[in-house]
């Protein structure tokens, strides 16, 4: 999939205008005093407002995607408080120069291809501090595709999230979420997790 061509045709059916639902119940509800003074990765980013909805919660936000059209929109939406890079998380060359301490998931890990998992638990192993977490919204059954191809987004479902984390991060907690977008209503699970040393 060309990204950066959607976001110049503004073909972008998967960006809701807003943070995701689940994120802002999550952040209603969040001890910030768990998070002090943390930064947190938003791989695949877009046009940032999930990145948005952590920087009003108090943290040193970084968003992270491969199309310069949708992080210039999101540097006008959001200005610079926010540190936007352009970039694949699956390049773990970019993971040394960063000591984050939080990951947040949303919408990457169903974009790419499903061979690719595993180089992004690898990346998120790297991107992360030891100790530090990662907190997963997952679309588990994506709607079928108007064109009627594979994805993406692909789906995926709790055995194989379980099966390609655990090597290398501790599962704390898994629930669906208490709000969801109507499109996605019963279609995502929440997991956060715990980076191992």
């Amino acid at each position: 999939m060309d990204w950066e061509q959607s976001y110049l045709e503004k073909n972008v059916p998967w960006d809701l205008g807003e943070p995701a639902p689940p994120l802002i119940s999550l952040l209603e509800h969040y001890d910030r005093s768990l998070l002090a003074s943390s930064t947190v990765l938003v791989p695949g980013c877009g046009y940032g407002h999930d990145a948005e909805a952590w920087r009003r919660f108090g943290l040193e936000v970084t968003g992270l995607d491969l199309s310069p059209t949708a992080l210039k929109s999101a540097r006008n939406l959001y200005g610079k408080s926010i540190r936007w890079m352009e970039g694949d998380f699956l390049d773990t060359s970019l993971a040394p120069k960063h000591s984050i301490d939080m990951i947040f998931e949303h919408t990457c890990f169903c974009a790419i291809d499903p061979e690719q998992r595993k180089n992004y638990v690898r990346s998120a192993r790297h991107w992360l501090v030891p100790g530090g977490k990662f907190l997963g919204l997952f679309f588990t059954d994506p709607p079928p595709r108007e064109d009627g191809g594979a994805g993406p987004p692909f789906g995926t479902d709790l055995q194989e999230l379980r099966g390609l984390f655990e090597e290398v991060f501790t599962i704390t907690r898994e629930r669906s979420p208490d709000r969801s977008h109507p499109d996605r209503l019963g279609r995502e699970v929440i997991i956060e997790m715990v980076r191992n040393p």
